[in-house]
């Protein structure tokens, strides 16, 4: 009787207390956003923003998480480069360039921290992780030669926040939006000083499906703002290695570039702040930046120049990718609201298709039914 009855219940007891340990597990475990993490990329999906941080070298690919019809959206850093300014136009050309140091996983081995959460009383909650490694020098785009090993080690943190914050610098302060902004910044501790004018972080920019436009905000006269739009259709790249764009920078304390459609709808954006800093010894200083840009038919490069001349110290610069909900709330119901009398006619037409179908196969079962009980001809009269 005990076997019978007493066992089924310590079992019974067993898994209501591994339950209960499981749930306060859970409970402890929850945060304000779900993660992944894999041998390939870190994936956060935290509001509307889905994005996954790549292993193969710094690049974040993002999405808006709940609308059907997002593109996907990519920011990503291949390159450095470090240039003298041989025309003295403050201006960084591929033509200028000495040394190349290459970030993916093909010159370099990433380093890869686990994602960490850690509570800040203005940002609420905090996830974030790191990759780092040391870089190398090759002579020019077509050497695979290393010319100085170990120049730089380099560092990026890519983290996201529950709340909103602000970021200050010395020209105001910028929103970075909780949930649907990721922010990340680099640190790039020179070892090795290389007699050039400057270092310089290479970016690349694509917009998925129809989302092929970039809006630049650059500096107008007068203070203005004005908006520079940009097709990445275009192939700039075959007006040779002199080419470039200048990038005005604005006079406000961030830069942006915009994923935008056709018709200018922003979705998705790039920002970064207007005032890197850079170390040298124990003295703290803004470091002077100047940014180009050019199209290669599929995305857009930027070229961030960083002026360090011949000496060691530590280049930052913080940055941020968001989604930008007005160029998605709304699409669905507008859509619904322009074509109601289209969906009232095709929903209309799918019930009464099912209604009909529902009353031929009722019938057609009566029908079969019917033939399977009627007795066969003949049989009656045999009785």
């Amino acid at each position: 009787m005990f076997f019978q009855r007493g066992i089924p219940c310590i079992l019974l007891c067993a898994v209501m207390l591994l339950s209960v340990q499981a749930g306060q597990v859970l409970a402890k475990e929850e945060h304000f956003l779900d993660y992944s993490e894999d041998n390939f990329k870190v994936v956060f999906i935290s509001g509307n923003l889905t994005a996954a941080v790549t292993h193969d070298w710094p690049r974040i690919v993002f999405e808006h998480s709940t609308d059907p019809f997002s593109p996907t959206f990519e920011v990503g850093f291949p390159r450095m480069f470090l240039y003298n300014d041989s025309n003295a136009d403050d201006l960084f050309e591929l033509s200028e360039l000495t040394y190349v140091s290459y970030l993916d996983e093909n010159h370099v081995a990433w380093n890869v921290t686990p994602v960490e959460f850690r509570n800040d009383p203005v940002a609420g909650e905090l996830a974030s992780f790191r990759v780092n490694t040391t870089l190398a020098l090759y002579n020019g785009l077509d050497n695979e030669t290393v010319a100085i090993h170990d120049w730089a080690n380099i560092a990026f943190w890519f983290g996201i926040s529950q709340r909103n914050t602000y970021n200050t610098n010395s020209l105001g302060s910028y929103l970075v939006r909780g949930r649907t902004d990721l922010t990340f910044n680099f640190t790039i501790d020179v070892l090795k000083p290389v007699n050039t004018t400057g270092v310089v972080m290479e970016s690349l920019l694509q917009g998925g499906g129809s989302t092929y436009m970039f809006i630049v905000r650059q500096q107008g006269t007068h203070r203005s703002v004005v908006d520079e739009f940009v097709s990445a259709r275009v192939d700039e790249t075959v007006l040779g290695a002199n080419f470039t764009h200048v990038f005005s920078e604005t006079t406000l304390p961030d830069q942006q570039i915009s994923f935008a459609k056709e018709d200018r709808t922003v979705q998705a954006y790039y920002r970064w702040d207007s005032e890197p800093t850079i170390k040298r010894a124990d003295n703290l200083s803004y470091a002077s930046m100047h940014d180009s840009y050019f199209t290669t038919g599929t995305g857009m490069i930027v070229h961030k120049s960083y002026t360090v001349g011949n000496e060691t110290g530590s280049i930052f610069q913080e940055a941020f990718i968001g989604i930008d909900e007005t160029g998605f709330s709304g699409k669905i119901t507008n859509w619904l609201r322009d074509n109601i009398w289209m969906v009232v006619a095709f929903t209309g037409g799918m019930a009464a298709l099912i209604v009909i179908s529902a009353v031929v196969l009722g019938r057609t079962k009566r029908i079969r039914a019917a033939d399977t009980e009627k007795p066969v001809s003949g049989q009656d009269d045999k009785k």
